[in-house]
């Protein structure tokens, strides 16, 4: 009986143990996991909108966004979502060039997460989404109060495919 109860509780502790690793590799990063994956949206006329997002690690997010016309892309964008003494930030390099602008994550939620600039002349503020249905919007927009926005719907796709 004591052998039993000895079992039980170095299995209980090893649980416990396993869960604050997962905890620990997980990091601030984990709530954005929604967003990993490939991405397309079709808006008419042969345009779209492709966004690719890694896994996060402890400490970064890696992402790539390309706008096409027909088969050809007519814009791009890095970004890399990263952890600092400030929390989490979104570091866009739109056209591969480094915005001077972080975009802070200022709410999350299993299935959103708002990036904000304030200081930033547009956009102020991304938002990411994840539907009911498996797609993931963006959306960038200037504010509260600004009716300035733009917003894509995407589908998870296999990577590489179109």
């Amino acid at each position: 009986m004591k052998r039993e109860i000895a079992l039980a509780i170095l299995i209980g502790i090893v649980s416990v143990g396993q869960a604050a690793g997962q905890t620990e590799r997980a990091g601030p990063l984990e709530a954005l996991s929604f967003m990993a994956g490939c991405w397309r949206g079709e808006f008419g006329g042969g345009r779209a909108l492709e966004e690719i997002y890694t896994t996060p690690s402890a400490n970064l997010i890696l992402g790539l966004s390309r706008f096409m016309a027909g088969e050809r892309a007519v814009q791009h964008e890095f970004s890399r979502i990263t952890v600092d003494s400030a929390g989490v930030a979104l570091l866009p390099f739109p056209g591969g060039r480094p915005s001077e602008h972080a975009f802070r994550l200022t709410a999350v939620t299993p299935d959103t997460a708002l990036f904000e600039a304030p200081e930033h002349d547009f956009p102020k503020r991304i938002r990411y989404a994840r539907g009911a249905d498996g797609s993931l919007t963006a959306r960038i927009d200037g504010g509260a109060g600004s009716d300035r926005a733009s917003e894509w719907r995407m589908q998870p796709v296999a990577c590489g495919a179109r």
